[in-house]
């Protein structure tokens, strides 16, 4: 008898969750470390990735905050950002994936944890969980796709707030190309300076709202990045629709 594929996806999540909780989240093992350079050879053969602002990311776990354009986001922070601490990424349960290829590359890696957007609070304490456990995440604070290029949609207060009860920064990320791309496509990935809730005064909902106003303005900021229009954008309609 054949399992249910969701069936099967959920027991690895839970299996992941397991690990995080087990022990220290921000190490990755040498099968994790040499997926991730032949990940990264596959899709810098794809596309030109630049990176500005490197230097900003801690050392120590953080909470990554990106705009969110298309299928590459994920996959630019994961195979481009130091591979330590571990950068886990926070998905709702109830999104279906639209490509097995990428699937397969999020389970190898070890990094998506399900959250269940039906219970907010039990989504909090899992992501101070891996915080605490010295692991970083990564988040959507917009929430949804977005629609325009350099165009930032308001931001859920969901990140600041985390910062806020755990004490970790946000760092602000800005990704350029992401909404449309073709073979050689130039992605821009620029990392802006960590914002420390400690910089902010007040009761713990004053210091989020601020924060989140905050983060959209750095955020803001670091987009667009080196726009191309090419006259001839070989592959576009399959690598806009890949994964």
């Amino acid at each position: 008898m054949i399992a249910d594929p969701e069936r099967r996806e959920s027991s690895r999540a839970s299996e992941r969750e397991q690990q995080i909780q087990q022990g220290n989240a921000a190490k990755s093992n040498l099968y994790i470390k040499a997926f991730r350079i032949v990940v990264r050879a596959i899709f810098s053969a794809l596309f030109r990735v630049r990176v500005v602002g490197l230097k900003n990311v801690p050392r120590t776990h953080t909470i990554v905050c990106i705009n969110h354009l298309g299928w590459t986001d994920v996959f630019l922070v994961l195979l481009f950002f130091p591979v330590e601490p571990r950068i886990y990424v926070m998905g709702e349960a109830e999104v279906k994936y639209i490509s097995a290829f990428r699937q397969w590359v999020i389970n190898s890696l070890q990094v998506f944890v399900m959250l269940d957007r039906s219970k907010p609070m039990l989504a909090l304490r899992t992501m101070e969980d891996v915080l605490r456990r010295d692991g970083s995440i990564l988040i959507c604070p917009e929430g949804q796709l977005g629609t325009q290029e350099g165009k930032l949609q308001p931001l859920q207060q969901g990140a600041a707030h985390t910062s806020v009860m755990t004490g970790v920064p946000l760092l602000p990320v800005g990704l350029t190309g992401p909404s449309q791309l073709w073979l050689r496509r130039t992605l821009v990935v620029r990392i802006g300076k960590p914002i420390s809730p400690e910089e902010f005064q007040g009761s713990s909902r004053e210091r989020t709202h601020a924060m989140t106003d905050r983060l959209a303005m750095e955020m803001q900021r670091l987009l667009p990045g080196d726009m191309e229009k090419p006259r001839i954008k070989l592959l576009q309609r399959w690598l806009t629709k890949l994964l």
